[in-house]
């Protein structure tokens, strides 16, 4: 096997293994179907994975290999390492050039993480503690450093771990990373340590098309990644040994900071980790910590006082923390909060010992519900409702039925008694815990009328919202009249394009868990129609998880509404969402559904899309005779309704399938109708699409100068509007006129580009067709034969 000397971003080691294995196969005979058994394989799909490079081999399936075919044991494990390793540097290059007097080969993130929670102001005590951690030695080349903090749960880990590591923050110069691993939840759901290794990475400043697509393949960029580095890893609330171990770095100089209720016996057994137990404060850090709170004047004047709030939170620092947010925002005597607490006997389930921890949390969490204002109450109820990871103003504003003023007033409330956190301005987030409780509130005191009422009014502002948002982004799709819902606050508003591209972006998030929630109420209307909306940003962005997700919601509840036009756009905008992600077959069932239900209900427009849609699909397939007869159909009825929009689209589809028929002339002159057409409406999406393919054709034509000049255009538009996949085509195409030009540093410069943005998409065969005409530019006494 010879030594590829300029592998580019795919990798020496990574282009040299998938070359191996597709020669092992081929010089025995086999079909990538007949390794299926002996590798323990599902399919033939990942086989075809690993020989395009589009996926390393797991370990154990190279040794399988190496089985089948009599190799030497660790021959293609090794290599498989070294395009590890090779990707870890690729990332190091990607996020920052060397500076002067670096020799580059170390890894620095655009930015040191600091991923540390602010501390609370109300820590005391904890000398004892804090002193044993003080005293970890630095990490040695031997192995790092561990140290485990375990105790019940509120007893303060948590304080206690992020006091510590602010105050050492000088002794880790390369950055700090923070998990909460939600190991004692009440769902039941820990975090999955692929999941955190997804996360660290993207914190050192791998970017998310380079993150490794298996667990151990991320634990190994991970430990490679900070090899040599003084990171301090917080990993807070573990449930068990097997959760932190992947998240361990190698040896070195980084630090790990790990709290759990657990022991952690194998991690103090096996890793050599130092054991740091916590027992509650004494009473005298317990008044202390009050004091502190609620101020040294109030404390001083009612000293008994402060010493029965302590004894009755048994100095347990949760319970102390609420008593004391209490106390310190009342004006009344301390005594009355010392009776509050004594007359409540849930609160004696927090304050005595006794196994239900969960139960304990959750009467902490009554007593300050009970201690809001009864809107705020409301409002925190209501939050239970919604499943998103935040929510913002004028979002929980619809919810609770109130203006946005009077929504920030209640958020501020909630707030400040740490019921909510304002993580962002303007934005709240709900501690899961408290979200559990949240929603066993709304439950206990709202009927299901009330329920559905708030769920209507939140999903109707993210609907209302999103088809502002769909004009501005995609003003070429047909208007929507979404379903009306009368809303204290008003939907928002947007200046362009980008700005709300880049609200759909940020919400998408909530909007997925608006569409769950409508469903989930029996508003079908609204939950078919969110997705819709976000039709538009979805062809932009090419989220094809949250694309296909929502339109399966929404196609069941458009069903259920018996709406058979909703249906069939559904069914429709399916079909183009798997088009793009190769799936030519579930797109056809798809567009063939839908043209019989438009063709039922005798909508024109949605039948000429779809015979469109077909023509692309047939298209991609090959199947030129079906696909000009489509989009001819297609271009007719276009016609007859006069859409313009529609037929500039479909001239365009008609010229790219000319241009692969080799008769790029009569390509040429439908591109240059279809851009008339587009510049009259005005369409600049459409605009764009003319230039780009004109672009094509012009260097099929053996113009690269017209070629370049269409191309330019075309891309300064397409980045304009945000469609990535479009604009990562064109730059493959350029990459090709640039070579025609004698420009190869810029040809190569666009092929990069273009194959970074189809890793962000996630299109593995066009970047791997963009890889290989990266590969190819290599000088002839470097490349390796194809095969």
């Amino acid at each position: 096997m010879r030594e590829e000397t300029s592998g580019g971003d795919s990798g020496t080691a990574r282009l040299e293994l998938r070359i191996a294995l597709r020669r092992l196969r081929r010089e025995r005979g086999l079909s990538q179907r007949d390794l299926v058994r002996p590798l323990h394989l599902a399919s033939h799909s990942a086989i075809a994975d690993y020989e395009s490079g589009r996926r390393l081999p797991p370990a154990d399936i190279l040794a399988a290999y190496e089985r089948h075919f009599g190799l030497t044991p660790g021959r293609l494990k090794e290599l498989r390492d070294r395009a590890l390793v090779e990707r870890a540097a690729a990332e190091a290059r990607t996020a920052r050039k060397p500076g002067p007097g670096e020799d580059g080969r170390s890894f620095r993130p655009v930015a040191v993480p600091r991923q540390l929670p602010a501390g609370t102001t109300l820590f005391t005590g904890r000398a004892g503690e804090l002193a044993a951690l003080d005293s970890l030695p630095d990490g040695a080349p031997a192995g790092t450093v561990i140290a485990v903090v375990t105790g019940m749960a509120g007893v303060g880990k948590t304080s206690l771990a992020v006091q510590w590591a602010h105050r050492a923050r000088d002794r880790f110069p390369d950055g700090d990373l923070y998990v909460d691993l939600r190991g004692h939840h009440p769902t039941g759901a820990p975090l999955d340590p692929g999941d955190v290794l997804d996360m660290f990475l993207g914190a050192l400043g791998v970017t998310r098309d380079r993150i490794p697509p298996t667990p151990d393949e991320r634990a190994a960029l991970y430990r490679t990644l900070l090899a040599g580095r003084a990171v301090l890893v917080v990993l807070d609330n573990a449930r068990d040994v097997e959760q932190v171990r992947p998240l361990l770095p190698g040896a070195g100089p980084c630090a790990v900071l790990v709290t759990s209720r657990s022991r952690m016996a194998g991690l103090v057994a096996r890793e050599g980790a130092v054991r740091i137990a916590l027992d509650v404060l004494d009473a005298h850090e317990s008044a202390e910590l009050l004091r502190h709170a609620i101020g040294s004047d109030r404390a001083d004047a009612e000293p008994l006082a402060v010493a029965d709030l302590a004894r009755h939170c048994a100095y347990h620092p949760l319970a102390l923390r609420v008593v004391a947010e209490r106390a310190g925002s009342r004006p009344a005597p301390l005594a009355e909060t010392v009776a509050e607490l004594a007359d409540r006997r849930g609160r004696l389930d927090v304050l005595a010992p006794h196994d239900d921890e969960a139960t304990a949390v959750r009467t902490v969490f009554r007593w300050s519900y009970e201690a809001l204002s009864s809107p705020a109450r409301e409002l925190f109820r209501l939050l239970g409702l919604h499943d998103g990871p935040d929510v913002g103003v004028p979002a929980a504003a619809a919810l609770a039925d109130v203006t946005a003023g009077e929504g920030a007033r209640l958020l501020g409330e909630l707030a400040a008694t740490h019921l909510l956190t304002e993580h962002a301005p303007g934005r709240y987030r709900l501690h899961d815990l408290l979200r559990l409780y949240a929603g066993e509130r709304v439950l206990a005191e709202e009927d299901r009328a009330a329920r559905t009422a708030a769920v209507r009014r939140f999903a109707g502002w993210y609907l209302h919202s999103a088809c502002a948002a769909r004009v501005a982004v995609s003003p070429g799709l047909p208007a929507m009249r979404p379903e009306p819902v009368e809303l204290a606050v008003p939907a928002t508003s947007f200046s362009g394009h980008a700005e709300a591209l880049a609200w759909c972006e940020a919400e998408l998030p909530n909007l997925v868990a608006a569409t769950e929630a409508a469903e989930e109420a029996g508003l079908h209307r609204i939950a078919w129609q969110l997705p819709t909306a976000l039709y538009g940003f979805f062809d932009l962005r090419k989220r094809y998880a949250e694309w296909i997700g929502t339109h399966e919601i929404a196609l069941r509840c458009a069903r259920e509404a018996g709406d058979r036009e909703a249906e069939g756009r559904i069914l429709c905008n399916l079909g183009n969402a798997h088009l793009p992600a190769h799936r030519p077959d579930e797109a056809l069932s798809a567009y063939q559904e839908s043209l019989a239900i438009f063709r039922e209900v005798g909508y024109r427009q949605g039948e000429a899309k779809a015979l469109g849609n077909f023509g692309a699909t047939y298209d991609a397939l090959g199947r030129w005779g079906e696909a000009a007869e489509a989009h001819e159909r297609s271009l007719v009825i276009f016609r007859e309704i006069g859409d313009p929009y529609g037929e500039a689209l479909t001239l365009s589809n008609i010229g790219d399938l000319r241009h692969r028929q080799s008769r790029p002339a009569e390509a040429a002159e439908l591109h240059r109708r279809a851009l008339a057409i587009s510049r009259a409406i005005p369409d600049p999406h459409g605009e764009a699409r003319a230039l780009g393919n004109l672009c094509t054709v012009a260097a099929r034509l053996g113009k690269p100068e017209e070629a370049l000049q269409h191309g330019t255009g075309a891309l300064e538009l397409f980045r304009a509007l945000g469609d990535r996949y479009q604009e990562a085509l064109l730059l493959a195409c350029l990459g090709e006129v640039h070579d025609a030009l004698a420009d190869p540093g810029r040809a190569e410069e666009c092929l990069r580009q273009a194959s970074a943005l189809f890793h962000e998409i996630g299109d593995d065969r066009q970047e791997a067709r963009v890889l290989d005409l990266l590969a190819s530019r290599q000088p002839p006494h470097t490349r390796k034969p194809r095969e």
